[in-house]
């Protein structure tokens, strides 16, 4: 019973994002491609948050069998995950020629770092009393943003370049 109220918790955080991106995904399409990838992106800014994970009056490595150098590669993941997605909304709305590279090189190391993460702290999180409130705030609401976010942003990305392709193949 000691991790199930943090799992339900972050199902409940999880469906509630989906239905935020569910709800205003018409609107985002209006705007176009810029609109969507930056309201998506936007979500990431505030990644440098990780960097919690290197304090430890906020984290406990060793309550959860982490090394150091792990939480370095998470932390730091997080925070250029955060500079990339900065620096992609810059890029979109400022036109520049290297938009789409910082669009995938954001999607890419942003979802590689939340796997990373997300799929050692959910089978190292046993006893939810561990994680402190800060751990609880990241893991129920922040960590779902991030998974939805970057769920709708693979399909959004991977729908725009088999429909750029399809029609070159027409031309």
């Amino acid at each position: 019973m000691n991790a199930v109220l943090l799992q339900l918790s972050i199902v409940i955080g999880t469906a509630a994002w989906a239905m935020l991106v569910w709800m205003n995904w018409d609107r985002l399409q209006e705007g176009g491609h810029k609109r969507i990838v930056s309201f998506l992106a936007s979500i990431h800014i505030f990644r440098y948050v990780g960097l919690v994970a290197l304090v430890p009056i906020h984290f406990d490595a060793k309550a959860f069998g982490f090394s150091h150098a792990y939480l370095q590669q998470v932390a730091y993941g997080d925070t250029i995950a955060a500079v990339l997605a900065i620096l992609t909304i810059i890029a979109l709305r400022q036109d520049w020629k290297i938009a789409a590279l910082l669009t995938w090189a954001f999607f890419l190391e942003g979802t590689a770092d939340t796997l990373n993460a997300g799929s050692n702290f959910a089978l190292h999180i046993t006893d939810q009393n561990l994680v402190g409130a800060m751990g609880w705030l990241i893991l129920t609401i922040y960590v779902p943003a991030l998974v939805v976010t970057e769920i709708a942003l693979g399909i959004h990305l991977v729908r725009r370049a088999l429909n750029s392709r399809k029609a070159t193949a027409n031309q």
